[in-house]
C-alpha cells in the first residue's frame, strides 16, 4: 500500500449567514409562499414581457417593503431571474 506524506487536509469554509438580515425571509412561511409563487409562474415576469425565455429565481416585492409595500400579498409578489432582480434592485435604490 503506497504511503501518502502527511498533510493537513484544507477543507472550504462553509459561510451560513444569509444575504438578507429581515428575519422574516428566514420563515417557513415565507418560503412555502415563495414556493408557490416560483410554481405558479416559473418564468421572470420582466423578461418574458420583452419576448425572452429565462426561469425565475427570486420572488421580488412589486412595491418594496421598506416604502410600505405588502410582504405576503401575492399581488404585491412576482417572479424574476437574478439579472432582473438586480437591475431592478439597483434602480430603486438610485430612486429612494
Amino acid at each position: 500500500m503506497p504511503m501518502f506524506p502527511s498533510k493537513k487536509i484544507q477543507t472550504k469554509k462553509v459561510y451560513t449567514q444569509h444575504k438578507h438580515h429581515e428575519p422574516r425571509y428566514h420563515t417557513t412561511a415565507w418560503r412555502a409562499l415563495r414556493e408557490s409563487v416560483l410554481r405558479d409562474e416559473p418564468l421572470c415576469r420582466e423578461c418574458r414581457d420583452n419576448g425572452i425565455i429565462m426561469i425565475a429565481q427570486m420572488v421580488d416585492h412589486i412595491d418594496p417593503v421598506r416604502l410600505g409595500g405588502s410582504f405576503t400579498n401575492m399581488n404585491n409578489l412576482q417572479p424574476l431571474c437574478n439579472s432582473c432582480h438586480a437591475k431592478k434592485s439597483g434602480r430603486e435604490s438610485k430612486q429612494f
